[in-house]
């Protein structure tokens, strides 16, 4: 007799596991729909309110008696003004300097110049200088005395046009330093 022994040394054949069935949700509305009855009455609703609120007192049938009342007695008052009968004969002094315009300046002579930092370290103050030089913009170094100590001021200019000297103060603050105007 021939036995199969090719189904003895094989692990059993299982049986997928029965899924369990899923819990049933109750469906949520995804959509907002425009329900035109609870509108149209609430429309309808405020419309009388508001229709009320208007009209109650004439429906009632209170009123102030300050609404009713009319005074007749008295005429309006005439308006007068006084300008004209007080300005008829009289001279005004005024000063025609007052009015003209103010001389014109000549920008020519003016000159712009901008400090870009000061430092106690006359080297830090050619660090500045050099990297200012770089970027094409003309700069000096001038020393200052200030309460007995030695101050190294980074000068960028002299410019005589203003246009020129905003632009040297735009691209200053480009490089984040925080220069002043010089007289």
């Amino acid at each position: 007799m021939n036995k199969d022994f090719a189904e003895r040394n094989s692990p059993k054949k299982r049986k997928p596991a029965a899924r369990k069935p899923a819990k049933r949700r109750t469906p949520t509305k995804s959509k907002i729909t425009f329900h035109a009855p609870s509108f149209s009455s609430g429309a309808l609703v405020g419309a009388v309110i508001v229709l009320v609120a208007a009209y109650a007192p004439e429906i009632i049938g209170t009123s102030t008696p300050s609404q009713n009342t009319v005074v007749e007695t008295k005429e309006a008052p005439k308006i007068s003004f006084e300008f004209p009968d007080l300005l008829k004969n009289n001279e005004v002094a005024a000063n025609p300097d007052t009015y003209s315009a103010p001389p014109v300046s000549s920008n020519a002579a003016k000159v712009y110049r901008i400090q870009a930092a000061s430092f106690r370290n006359q080297d830090d103050a050619n660090v500045l200088r050099a990297k200012l030089l770089l970027t094409d913009l003309p700069s000096s170094i001038e020393a200052s005395e200030i309460s007995g100590e030695t101050w190294y001021r980074v000068v960028i200019g002299p410019y005589s046009k203003k246009v020129n000297a905003d632009r040297a103060m735009t691209r200053l603050r480009q490089q984040n330093l925080t220069a002043i105007w010089l007289n």
